[in-house]
């Protein structure tokens, strides 16, 4: 079988684990922490990088660090995976769901403002696979209501947007280094931000609601509610052995891309993906769209009896069981389009040219066999 992902390591995350381990620095304390978020930081060109145990417990911590809780609404994306929704409600904010751009997958920015309430207090911009969301326009729209901008970028690190880094147009963002991520921890995500203000708040909530302070004894007073929300000095080790080649993994991901591009473009059956000229996408997963109705499944099972491990694409926010009693199908026909009809190819940085035109070749003969 052909995996769907599988993580790009190196040697010298095995030197850096042993390192900790030699050490005994394993948990949440040790040199890596402070490493991986000053790396992070200047890859970015940011002031602070607050490293967490995963993304979802990033976005949790950016809600709440903004402030937002009970009363307030965040406007979110219909076709996301479900931890932004999540967080939002977990932070006891209201969400509010915008259904997305058929081209981008990302956040309609045309149908934002009619969300927009009195009570709403941020936006929660997903870069979706790769593509950035229009920024611009969200940003304007931010501006004229007094709105936080909370940035995902689980599955774009590397991304720009007119030449921005995504991750550094908003007040705040979050990265994931998943195992089926650009980079990788294992587990773990992170925090990105100019605002030393909210940084020292993610820092507190971060670490129980301990006060940040050198003093030995004084750190153990807890000025918040917090959560344990830390990475560990392992999974650090791991993650800064990635980021010092990110740029290597991302030109040989691209070349990827490029190569699906080339060999899936005939095919009249499907719709790949495009790209508008304001974005520098990165390829995370390879994702294609069917032109023709319920046949996805059928796709995917015919793939996997192959050796190719295909997936489907994430379902709507708004049909989760928690979520589904709350919202209208009506509301949301791009993301139920697109999720109905659109899969993901294997995606691994270990991916070579033979792989790519072996599952190419499989997904044209199951057109040519008429399904």
């Amino acid at each position: 079988m052909i995996p769907i992902y599988i993580p790009y390591l190196n040697k010298k995350a095995k030197k850096y684990l042993s390192d900790c381990i030699d050490t005994n620095w394993v948990s949440s304390q040790g040199a890596y922490i402070g490493r991986f978020e000053k790396g992070l930081a200047k890859y970015h060109k940011v002031k602070y990088c607050i490293a967490t145990s995963g993304c979802t417990s990033a976005l949790h911590l950016s809600v709440k660090s903004l402030g937002i809780g009970k009363g307030d609404e965040v406007i979110c994306p219909d076709l996301t995976f479900i931890a932004p929704a999540n967080m939002i409600i977990l932070s006891g904010a209201k969400l509010k769901l915008v259904d997305v751009n058929p081209e981008t997958l990302a956040i309609d920015h045309k149908k934002i403002v009619k969300k927009i309430t009195k009570k709403t207090k941020a936006i929660l911009v997903v870069h979706q696979f790769g593509h950035s969301a229009d920024m611009d326009p969200i940003m304007k729209i931010a501006r004229k209501y007094n709105l936080k901008i909370i940035e995902d970028n689980a599955e774009s690190i590397g991304g720009k947007y007119k030449g921005k880094k995504l991750g550094t147009i908003g007040d705040i963002s979050t990265l994931s280094f998943y195992a089926n991520k650009i980079i990788t921890s294992g587990e773990g995500g992170a925090i990105l931000t100019n605002s030393k203000k909210v940084a020292e708040k993610c820092y507190i909530l971060r670490d129980h609601g301990m006060a940040r302070t050198s003093d030995s004894i004084k750190k153990y007073v807890h000025v918040d509610l917090g959560y344990n929300y830390r990475m560990t000095n392992m999974q650090a080790a791991v993650g800064l052995s990635q980021l010092e080649v990110i740029n290597k993994i991302l030109k040989k991901r691209n070349a990827q891309m490029l190569l699906y591009n080339k060999l899936l473009s005939k095919i009249g059956e499907i719709k790949l993906r495009s790209f508008k000229e304001w974005c520098s996408p990165v390829h995370w997963m390879f994702t294609m769209t069917l032109n023709k109705k319920n046949l996805r499944n059928k796709l995917i099972h015919f793939l996997n009896k192959q050796g190719i491990d295909a997936r489907p694409m994430i379902n709507p926010v708004h049909q989760a069981f928690h979520f589904k009693k709350y919202f209208n199908d009506n509301d949301f026909r791009n993301s139920i389009n697109i999720s109905k009809n659109s899969l993901h190819l294997p995606s691994s940085t270990y991916l070579g040219a033979n792989d790519i035109k072996f599952i190419c070749s499989k997904v044209k003969f199951f057109f040519k066999k008429k399904y």
